[in-house]
């Protein structure tokens, strides 16, 4: 096996195939960030409902351990209420879509940064297939699913409407969740596979401007 053969793309790019490679994957955690932010919503949905649901039985157990609380971290304050009114704070689309992308463009950035990070600590990391992939990211929406159901059949709090709405809800939620991971994970997929052929062809095509930009000074040097 030649040594060209254990090295890998990044190790034989210059640096615009480089260049090209960080491209590629700040648009891989572009296409990751709605995954993200699906299953954030998902969980705290998921956390919501059980806290509802089971709120009793969460009091309880911070009753009994506030004493020890207390001994670690001193007595808990509480919070004063406030007697005076809330103020309306009215968002409209147009004042909630810039920070969305804006949220979109910095946690791709943040996760582009903390890969090239973890690249450079550990190495190149040789990723799940695509199939593991998704087959896990059903499993965990199937377990969210369940998740729902329990909070809803064994909790403590009443549901207004027809037990149908909520069962469609309780199995839709994560299957949008599944969905968009499985369209992410796709997506990712594809630039994953397509990103050491696009390393090649900017090097190449670099490599071929500087040849020509250096005939063309070579030339212009010899007819002076």
């Amino acid at each position: 096996m030649s040594s060209e053969s254990r090295t890998t793309p990044e190790e034989r790019a210059g640096l615009p195939g480089l260049l090209a490679a960080f491209a590629v994957d700040y648009l891989r955690w572009l296409a990751l960030v709605p995954m993200v932010f699906s299953w954030a919503l998902l969980l705290l949905v998921v956390v919501l409902m059980l806290a509802i649901n089971f709120q009793g039985d969460i009091d309880s157990m911070l009753e009994r351990a506030e004493p020890w609380v207390e001994r670690w971290l001193g007595p808990v304050e509480q919070g004063e209420e406030n007697g005076g009114e809330a103020e309306t704070i009215v968002l409209t689309e147009q004042d909630f879509k810039p920070w969305v992308y804006r949220i979109w463009l910095f946690a791709a950035l943040a996760g582009f940064l903390l890969g090239l990070l973890r690249s450079c600590l550990f190495g190149p990391w040789r990723p799940a297939t695509i199939k593991r992939k998704i087959l896990r990211a059903g499993l965990a929406a199937a377990a969210c699913s369940a998740l729902l159901f329990f909070a809803w059949l064994f909790g403590s709090e009443a549901y207004a409407g027809p037990a149908a709405g909520w069962i469609v809800m309780f199995i839709v939620f994560p299957l949008l969740a599944w969905g968009v991971s499985s369209a992410s994970l796709g997506f990712s997929h594809l630039l994953d596979q397509i990103r050491p052929g696009v390393m090649r062809v900017v090097d190449r095509s670099a490599l071929a401007v500087m040849r020509k930009v250096t005939a063309t000074e070579s030339q212009a040097g010899w007819r002076q």
